[in-house]
């Protein structure tokens, strides 16, 4: 085994991965087969078998298989399993190794996994434990809480039920969130947060665009209100009352837990390798900073089935009055009444007919998710220490769809048959929708321009309309107007329309964290990459034209005499610009992360650089571009040729400047 991080880049390590990993943790919808039943559908339900689990023996069976096959699969170091039922401990199991090197096996009780945005489920208790108490109103200005202010970009103020269903408006960064080094907390507390305040790009509870920004201004929040900082405010009034031991909310852990924790590793080259340790601020920790065991992840989930309530045989415990803990099962909003939404923190997971709310969570290289169905009263908690174990903890995927599948058999759906004249209404909805979790103002936004936050709606010409997706390929029939379903699974998606009948975003009942905006034909992807492409061809055309004169000039004594001293600085200047812009794309594919999610390093800082230079120099091409015709420089072809380099130059400064990489935009 290789310890990576003894590498002596560890910075390029699936820093890609990483950011791909926070950025479709929420994203994937379900697959074909996956069950559900949107709000407020109707539905005949028809079950083969007896519904949830009634035998610890039967499900340590079906979860022995389950994970052989899955750790296998996606070559998983160590995994750990609890499920909860009843108010009690029904089982609990680990798989595999917490320490490889040192043979150290996974216990559900001892060993602790980073949990990610799980945390969140953790932060909401708390937010709504001081509601209770009467010291936040769900419905307040945020401002009101802080000792900095929210930007008044829209008049709406945000509330903290805006932050409970990421409906704030907030757009998503991850600049400075992690780093490498471990961090030294220097600031005071909220100084991290009052200086990386995201731009707000939609007004409060218009879309839902998933936020780590608003679950670590919530926690902030608790800490100020509180008088108590967030970790030790968590510790007094979620840990300690339910007995969670081997849990801990700090940013870096206590050294009491820190031998049980996990290791985190990756599979690369058929080996496991040690995963690089990320680290962040410490006002980031209510957003997915917690490490638990799963067993105490069970006492969490008890306590919220039993309406707030915990009790052992050494003591019985509340942490939410029952009111409050039913009040955060209810959902609290939705992208339109017919789909699945969010409740007061939880997201609706529902499947195969069952009602379920959970959360999942990434905090690289470890995955968790947890599951509570209420009218079962159930829990299911999973976690994973291994990258690529997160396509395992996607909602409706992975080991939901398995649970699902096995303990609770997806309901007949009946086929539906599209209408008839549906053909002549699928160009209003083909096109490209972009995630509303994206980011707007700064240099992160370069990620659209590769597809990562997008799909694509397109007309397959029977009827239906195909959604091609990052996560797969599925076809949808109109049920009524604006609204359909999965042609062979009860999985729905809603399109919204402006004032004037045109398309402006999609939602799905699978991806209740964000919706979809409807892309302008220059913001597609499939346009700006053909842009790129292009742009790049011409630039590396002038390199080599340029040679070819040289070498001819070279041959040719008294050529370059008897071109005019205007021609010759016009020659220059567009190489230049060519090589400018060639450098420029080189250094964005060496950086190898052009998702920020460590900082800027110099060195890019430079090739930011190099972009505004390069644009300084085209508004000279332009002119001489200009002079080329006027004044006669060179033959009419030569002209020609330099007119489409120009204009290249120009497309190109339009591509930086609309992916905000023109400048130092971040």
């Amino acid at each position: 085994m290789k310890n990576k991080n003894q590498s002596a880049a560890p910075q390029k390590v699936h820093i890609l991965a990483l950011l791909t990993a926070l950025l479709l943790s929420f994203a994937a919808p379900a697959a074909a087969q996956t069950g559900g039943v949107a709000a407020g559908e109707e539905m005949s339900v028809s079950l083969t078998r007896a519904q949830g689990p009634t035998d610890a023996a039967e499900m340590e069976a079906f979860m022995d298989d389950l994970f052989a096959r899955h750790m296998d699969e996606y070559h998983i170091a160590g995994a750990a399993v609890a499920v909860v039922k009843d108010g009690q401990l029904f089982f609990a199991k680990g798989y595999g190794y917490a320490d490889l090197e040192n043979g150290i096996p996974v216990d559900p009780e001892q060993t602790i996994f980073r949990i990610g945005s799980t945390t969140k489920l953790v932060t909401w208790t708390a937010v709504m434990q001081l509601v209770e108490q009467g010291k936040l109103d769900l419905d307040a200005d945020v401002n009101t809480y802080l000792d900095f202010q929210i930007p008044d970009t829209y008049p709406q103020p945000i509330t903290l039920r805006h932050l409970m269903t990421h409906t704030a408006g907030f757009e998503d960064l991850f600049l400075d969130f992690v780093s490498l080094e471990e961090i030294e907390d220097a600031l005071p507390p909220g100084a991290f947060l009052a200086s990386h305040i995201p731009a707000r790009v939609f007004p409060p509870g218009e879309v839902a665009a998933y936020s780590n920004y608003g679950a670590a201004l919530a926690g902030y929040i608790v800490a100020r209100v509180s008088g108590q900082s967030y970790d030790q405010y968590i510790q007094e009034h979620i840990f300690d009352p339910l007995g969670m031991a081997h849990s801990s909310a700090l940013a870096t852990l206590h050294p009491d837990v820190i031998s049980l924790v996990s290791v985190g590793y990756m599979y690369e080259d058929d080996a496991f390798e040690i995963f690089p340790k990320f680290y962040g601020p410490s006002d980031l920790a209510p957003m997915g900073f917690m490490a638990a065991s799963a067993t105490d992840m069970a006492r969490f989930m008890i306590a919220h089935l039993q309406g707030g309530f915990y009790g052992d045989p050494a003591a019985e415990v509340r942490i939410l009055e029952e009111a409050t803990a039913r009040q955060m099962h209810s959902t609290l909003y939705t992208s339109d009444p017919r789909l699945l939404g969010t409740a007061y923190g939880f997201f609706d997971f529902s499947d195969n007919g069952q009602r379920t709310i959970g959360h999942s969570g990434t905090a690289e290289p470890m995955h968790s998710l947890l599951l509570l169905l209420p009218d079962q009263n159930l829990g299911v908690f999973v976690a994973y220490n291994t990258l690529g174990a997160g396509d395992l903890t996607i909602q409706h995927l992975g080991f939901q769809r398995a649970f699902f599948d096995h303990y609770y058999p997806a309901p007949v759906v009946e086929p539906i048959q599209p209408p008839t004249d549906f053909a002549e209404q699928a160009s209003h909805f083909v096109g490209s929708y972009r995630m509303t979790r994206s980011a707007y103002t700064t240099l992160e936004k370069f990620r659209g321009a590769l597809g990562m936050t997008v799909i694509q709606i397109g007309d397959p010409g029977d009827g239906t309309l195909a959604m091609i997706s990052p996560w797969g390929e599925w076809r949808f029939v109109e049920v009524k107007p604006l609204y359909f379903r999965q042609v062979d699974a009860p999985f729905y998606i809603v399109f919204r329309e402006d004032d004037r009948g045109r398309i402006t975003h999609l939602f799905t009942d699978y991806t209740p964290q964000f919706g979809f905006e409807r892309l302008n034909w220059y913001e597609t992807p499939g346009f700006n990459m053909a842009l790129f492409i292009g742009c790049v061809l011409v630039f590396l055309s002038m390199i080599i034209i340029a040679l070819i004169r040289a070498i001819r000039n070279r041959r040719q004594t008294g050529v370059q005499e008897r071109n005019p001293k205007g021609a010759r600085t016009a020659s220059w200047i567009i190489l230049v610009i060519c090589i400018l812009n060639l450098l420029f794309v080189a250094g964005l594919f060496l950086w190898n992360n052009p998702y920020p999610s460590l900082g800027i390093p110099l060195q890019f800082q430079v090739v930011l650089g190099l972009g505004v230079l390069s644009a300084v120099l085209t508004v000279g091409a332009l002119v001489y571009m200009v002079l080329a015709w006027k004044d006669r420089y060179w033959g009419v072809a030569y002209r020609v040729y330099y007119a489409l380099v120009t204009i290249a130059a120009v497309a190109f400064v339009w591509f930086l400047n609309f992916w905000n990489l023109l400048g130092w935009r971040y």
